[in-house]
């Protein structure tokens, strides 16, 4: 019997960690996606449906990694690859809802991002922020559909890490020594 952390000479007896996420990582793409779309509606009742998805993707990343530690790992996985694997679906699932982000602001609600711009414009008016014209213009690049997507997918790295740190802690589960 071998675990998720046994490697041989001849052939990797550990799972691939990236194989594994790139095959399961499309409801977590979809969860994400669903949110952003969510939350980008005027209905209150909407938006608080996205804050419901987000508990929700939680308690999915779990799940997901503890399958992946009961089924391709054998019941065992250490902290670093918990770690991996909850990154990287989050990773992959941010890509995905980044492409439906940058179709949404595109085609779909093409004012969405100039009225998001408009509210953080007001923001720092009301704090006496002061913005200049060349704040205003880098504002003004980062608020268009693929910079806007793009700036997704790396916020959600950073997102996607602080899940995988947390929830990496609770999935891991060593070899016994008794084994």
């Amino acid at each position: 019997m071998y675990f998720c952390a046994i490697k041989t000479k001849s052939t990797s007896m550990q799972p691939n960690i990236t194989k594994s996420a790139f095959r399961n990582f499309h409801f977590v793409g979809l969860l994400l996606s669903v949110r952003f779309i969510l939350s980008a509606q005027k209905f209150q009742f909407l938006v608080s449906l996205a804050l419901f998805i987000s508990v929700l993707l939680i308690f999915v990343l779990y799940r997901m990694s503890v399958h992946y530690r009961d089924n391709q790992c054998h019941g065992t996985i250490k902290y670093g690859q918990a770690f991996r694997y909850i990154f990287l679906i989050y990773l992959f699932g941010s890509i995905v809802s980044s492409i439906v982000m940058v179709i949404y602001t595109s085609l779909i609600d093409t004012h969405y991002l100039t009225n998001t711009l408009d509210v953080l414009m007001k923001l720092y008016d009301s704090y006496k922020f002061p913005v200049d014209d060349k704040t205003y213009a880098v504002l003004q690049t980062i608020y268009k559909p693929v910079p806007f997507g793009m700036i997704n997918v790396f916020f959600s790295m950073i997102t996607g890490a602080f899940w995988g740190l947390i929830l990496a802690a609770f999935v891991k589960r060593e070899k016994s020594i008794f084994e």
